[in-house]
């Protein structure tokens, strides 16, 4: 058991290797428009509203590639935009527009519903954000535009910086449940 803990994480080194390559000489600020852009995301996933959501993480993607393209002195499109979004995000997420508003829906059973969708929905919200801001700014980087962008041909990057986010995501909500242990301990 040990033995397969340990490949796995040599497997999620070399994958965090590859993806700081593939990142390197993307301005720090990028970063930063990135990553206030996923925590958005993720608090726009609390919305308890079924759908509303997906609405605002949309939003949310659309407005943050805008300041990726400002930053890049890149003119926007926010057809090309979201029409490259769905490819990205329909390369790694198991379920269609119509699995997502089932999804969304569900969210509006009683209990069962809402403690569903708070452990999972702005978790994903986040980690897709981050994922759609870090392919796009490395295709910036790299002197790419919009009308350059080749969502299927980014969608094993998008796979790779998707599950990065999935663990950055669990990693931040874990760090937040050891620092409320901590505080109610010394409270205590």
């Amino acid at each position: 058991m040990a033995e397969a803990e340990k490949t796995a994480q040599d497997a999620e080194t070399q994958d965090a290797e590859t993806q700081d390559a593939e990142l390197a000489g993307v301005p720090e600020v990028a970063h930063e428009i990135i990553n206030r852009h996923a925590l958005y995301a993720a608090a726009g996933g609390l919305i308890p509203l079924p759908l509303l959501e997906v609405v605002t993480s949309g939003t949310i993607q659309l407005r943050m590639i805008a300041k990726l393209c400002d930053l890049y002195t890149l003119p926007f499109s926010e057809q090309a935009v979201k029409a490259a979004i769905a490819t990205l995000v329909g390369s790694v997420l198991p379920f269609t527009v119509v699995g997502r508003t089932t999804f969304s829906l569900f969210r509006a059973v009683p209990l069962v519903g809402p403690a569903l969708s708070l452990a999972t929905v702005p978790a994903v919200a986040g980690a897709v954000t981050w994922a759609v801001g870090r392919v796009f700014a490395w295709h910036f980087q790299n002197g790419g535009s919009l009308e350059n962008f080749d969502a299927s041909a980014k969608a094993e990057q998008f796979k790779r910086e998707f599950q990065e986010g999935k663990r950055r995501a669990a990693s931040f909500v874990r760090g937040k449940a050891a620092n409320a242990e901590a505080e109610a301990a010394a409270k205590a």
